[in-house]
């Protein structure tokens, strides 16, 4: 699964990782992947709805489990900004008109 950053985040990386992309989007893969049988683990343990909130509740208590949970809803509540932001990063360039002209507006508007 790709998240919305993907589509604005290449070109500043780029710039700064220079030749060292490749290798910093391969040690990004890496983490995802830890990350990824780390949560299916956990999920294959706890079998319960709540997810991040229950594997913390379960593995570490239940005030390190309620941060875990709200930390979820926060990153979460973040990712959307991100997708709206990214979305009207796209949607605020003028679509080019057929024929390639543009429309001019009259002076004064």
């Amino acid at each position: 699964m790709l998240g919305a950053g993907v589509f604005v985040v290449f070109s500043p990386a780029a710039a700064l990782a220079g030749p060292l992309l490749t290798l910093a989007v391969a040690v990004a893969g890496v983490i995802a992947y830890c990350n990824a049988v780390a949560s299916a683990q956990l999920a294959a343990r706890y079998p319960d709805s709540g997810g991040t909130y229950v594997y913390g509740r379960r593995q570490l208590g239940q005030w390190p489990g309620f941060i875990a949970g709200w930390g979820f809803i926060t990153g979460k509540t973040a990712s959307c900004a991100a997708m709206a932001l990214t979305f009207g990063h796209y949607v605020r360039r003028p679509m080019p008109r057929a024929g390639g002209h543009r429309r001019r507006r009259p002076h004064g508007s």
